[in-house]
């Protein structure tokens, strides 16, 4: 996606990411984070307009990120980009707050 539509700053992570797909758990890690989304790596990612029940695991939290987002955009063999929508005001400020974290630390 092209960094001037993102309406909030992304920071590279590696957090493992959960979701049910077709009543099996499927395990898979990010790229990026932002308040509004990520990248999920994945070699065949969700189609495009596929919603997802997503659990985030953000280091250095002890809770579970329960977050629904779609995906956006996809790319065979590396991954697909998720925008997030139904997102607590509780979970969206975690996600700030540990994107404020690593931002000022590096």
């Amino acid at each position: 996606m092209n960094e001037d539509r993102r309406k909030s700053p992304r920071i590279p992570i590696t957090a493992k990411v959960s979701y049910v797909s077709e009543n099996k758990t499927e395990i898979f890690f990010t790229e990026d984070l932002s308040e509004g989304g990520l990248f999920l790596k994945a070699e065949h990612p969700p189609f495009v307009g596929t919603v997802l029940e997503l659990s985030i695991s953000i280091p250095m939290s002890e809770k579970l990120i329960d977050v629904t987002g779609d995906v956006i955009w996809r790319l065979e063999g590396k991954g697909c980009g998720v925008r997030f929508f139904k997102l607590s005001a509780e979970k969206k400020k975690i996600i700030q707050e540990y994107i404020k974290e690593i931002s000022s630390s590096s």
